[in-house]
């Protein structure tokens, strides 16, 4: 397991896995506009060379923000969306960013129970936010997590 920053060179692989774990993923284009944005940053993991997950995040002043965080289905619950997490945990705070945010579909209870595990708090809902199967929307909902 190799971990070490997401590159424009992975946005193809990155769009793939997005879309396989999410409804509506990200296409290939939206990840190499959103990597070429300054503020704008992520981290991989690899497994024999192969991309297996990663997290992409955004930074303005001392607030981040989670922008995604993928791991592809054989690897789930196996602790790399936690190395993920901890590993940008740690960069944050050595850089002096007080606060870390994340959006979770109010369906998405994986997610859910994941950032809860890590500490993050419920703040507020976007009501039908998420666009689902059938044209069925759901909320969105916004947590956040002190990190100084």
């Amino acid at each position: 397991m190799t971990l070490s920053p997401l590159t424009q060179n992975d946005c193809s692989r990155a769009s793939l896995l997005h879309q396989e774990v999410f409804f509506k993923g990200w296409s290939e284009i939206d990840f190499l506009d959103l990597l070429k944005e300054p503020h704008i940053h992520g981290l991989k993991i690899t497994e024999n060379g192969v991309l297996t997950s990663y997290i992409l995040w955004r930074v303005v002043e001392d607030e981040a923000e989670i922008l995604t965080l993928v791991v592809t289905p054989f690897f789930q619950k196996k602790g790399q969306g936690s190395q993920l997490l901890h590993e940008l945990t740690n960069h944050l705070i050595q850089n002096g960013v007080s606060y870390l945010f994340i959006e979770v579909a109010e369906d998405n209870m994986a997610g859910r129970a994941f950032y809860e595990r890590h500490s993050f708090l419920f703040r507020n809902k976007r009501p039908k936010y998420y666009r689902r199967e059938g044209n069925n929307l759901v909320a969105a909902l916004n947590l956040s997590k002190r990190l100084l």
